[in-house]
């Protein structure tokens, strides 16, 4: 093979070569790569093994993957378009790892929780926010008190917020607290909203003539509120007040 026709072999190699690339590159200039929003959901036992076996380790890996989710790379998504059952399962993975922890419920309530357009996103929140809320240790009843306001507020659902806030008035707190006043009656301003003054107001009634521990501004507040929100008898209003005289 003479040397001109080498040059000639190579030189055509690389002219293919070079029109190769141009092709791929006209071809995938507009491609770019893509932040898929939420990672892949490892099961428990693989969490805990790519944190070297230790469970808090990887807990507190886990939630800050959440936190910063969409901010690495320069790339961000918005929180609606992220897909909310695959972070479900992220948010119940972590509380089976670490259960005492709050910092995944407050990313849950107050970063998450910001979703407005799809109230079925918001569900995958307030299911899980329902759950931690019923442990009854330490200041776990707000994940509780939260999901209800979630529901009411974000998914537009009074029936399930009602459900929650019931939930809500309820509990009985490890330590001997009791609940604050609000707690208690929030499922009267549900009800409220809800058009049912006649439950609502039996509810707040209910209130007064049981509860021990109320503060002279929460008898009041709740006098005023049987008044003027619910349309009960003022002389009626201050025959339970002076009831309590009794308890």
């Amino acid at each position: 093979m003479t040397g001109a026709l080498l040059r000639r072999r190579v030189n055509f190699f690389l002219l293919a070569a070079l029109g190769f690339n141009l092709l791929l590159w006209a071809g995938s200039r507009d491609m770019y790569a893509k932040w898929a929003g939420v990672p892949p959901v490892p099961s428990r036992a693989g969490a805990v093994m790519m944190a070297l076996g230790d469970p808090e380790f990887s807990y507190r890996s886990g939630a800050l993957t959440l936190q910063n989710l969409g901010d690495g790379g320069g790339q961000t998504t918005p929180l609606k378009d992220y897909d909310y059952k695959k972070l479900g399962r992220w948010l119940w993975l972590l509380n089976e790892l670490d259960p005492a922890s709050d910092q995944v419920p407050y990313l849950a309530a107050y970063y998450f929780g910001v979703v407005r357009d799809k109230p079925e996103d918001t569900a995958v929140l307030v299911d899980y926010l329902a759950a931690v809320g019923q442990n009854p240790a330490g200041e776990k009843w707000r994940w509780l008190a939260q999901a209800a306001v979630l529901a009411r507020h974000r998914m537009n659902d009074l029936h399930r917020a009602l459900d929650i806030a019931y939930m809500l008035s309820k509990m009985r707190l490890t330590d001997g607290r009791d609940l604050p006043s609000w707690a208690r009656e929030y499922p009267v301003f549900i009800l409220k909203a809800e058009g049912d003054k006649a439950s609502a107001r039996q509810l707040m009634e209910s209130i007064l003539q049981t509860e021990k521990n109320l503060s002279p501004d929460e008898i009041k507040f709740m006098k005023n509120y049987l008044v003027n929100r619910l349309d009960t008898n003022p002389a009626e209003a201050e025959a339970l007040v002076k009831a309590r005289g009794h308890l």
